[in-house]
């Protein structure tokens, strides 16, 4: 991906998966186009694990057994989790190069979409990897793992995220890990709980990460460009 130099200072970015900085207000009308896309993105995603699994896309069918379908019975884990955080990214950018035709704000946007893709697929992979490590020791070792997963994969985020950020767009805005960055990981917090309970009530909860991971394709897609203080 060859992105050339921008001349702003990006927008404080929170490594969440709905930062809440201040930014340009875009329109309803705008909002709901970039959550359409990204809405449209999580759904492509599906639909693509789907029909690997063997399930079948005809909506008949699926609409007349939901009980048995694709996303009622399979766990959101990172296996599904990864892709339709990269789905969501990518059309929630798709969204914001369809509302947005500054070419700053769409640097911004790309931007936006590294530090998102990153920020959802470190840490549910951490999860993943400590779960993996921990499995053996009981569910008490298996819950401590998953959260040292969660706040390890935050941090290894927010470090690769800037280096590989700072690199496509030539930039040195690092931006610190914060408190408040723990709390948007909401998918990973119910893809720990899946991985160490089997019981039906933590599956029927973890049916929200879809609408979850809308939040931070909206992000990318509504994300500006700041004037740098120097250039003035």
């Amino acid at each position: 991906m060859n992105v050339g130099p921008l001349n702003y200072t990006y927008q404080k970015t929170a490594f969440t998966h709905h930062s809440s900085g201040d930014k340009k207000k875009c329109t309803p009308k705008e909002r709901a186009i970039v959550a359409a896309t990204s809405t449209a993105g999580i759904i492509a995603s599906l639909a693509i694990l789907a029909k690997k699994s063997g399930y079948s896309l005809n909506p008949a069918k699926m609409f007349k057994n939901f009980k048995k379908s694709y996303i009622a019975t399979t766990p959101f884990l990172a296996k599904q989790i990864i892709p339709m955080g990269v789905g969501t990214c990518l059309g929630g950018l798709a969204g914001g190069f369809i509302i947005d035709k500054d070419k700053n704000d769409r640097k911004a946007k790309m931007r936006e979409a590294v530090m998102q893709i990153g920020n959802i697929t470190i840490p549910i992979t951490t999860v993943d990897l400590f779960h993996r490590m921990c499995e053996k020791h009981g569910k008490l070792a298996q819950s401590v793992g998953s959260l040292a997963g969660i706040f390890t994969g935050v941090y290894l985020a927010n470090f690769l995220m800037n280096k590989l950020s700072n690199f496509l767009f030539n930039s040195k805005n690092d931006r610190g890990v914060k408190l408040i960055d723990f709390s948007a990981h909401l998918d990973d917090l119910l893809a720990g709980a899946s991985y160490i309970s089997s019981d039906s009530w933590v599956h029927n909860i973890a049916r929200i990460v879809p609408a979850v991971l809308v939040l931070p394709g909206i992000e990318v897609g509504t994300r500006k460009a700041h004037p740098h203080p120097d250039s003035h």
